[in-house]
């Protein structure tokens, strides 16, 4: 008989089992372009993560947003801020 465990050794029929912090499946960093794109599996279209670092002097501003799309679209996908609903 298999057992089913989460990335943290929970069973599934335990309390919290596939809860905490997702690890990243893709990250991919342009320094040139201070953007950072970030995706969590491996589905067709998926959601996708958007990190720009613009620099201005001593301030460096850090703009986290999402979007939902292919992995090979995500450059030309539309962002929205994280922490606002995503309809898909």
């Amino acid at each position: 008989m298999s057992k089913t465990l989460d990335k943290y050794g929970r069973y599934e029929n335990r309390a919290g089992f596939r809860n905490g912090d997702l690890d990243p499946y893709i990250v991919e960093e342009d320094s040139s372009t201070g953007i950072t794109y970030i995706c969590y599996d491996a589905g067709a279209n998926r959601a996708i993560r958007r990190i720009t670092e613009v620099a201005v002097g001593d301030v460096t501003t850090t703009t986290i947003e999402i979007a939902y799309g292919a992995w090979a679209d995500r450059a030309t996908l539309t962002y929205q801020p994280i922490n606002q609903d995503l309809s898909v």
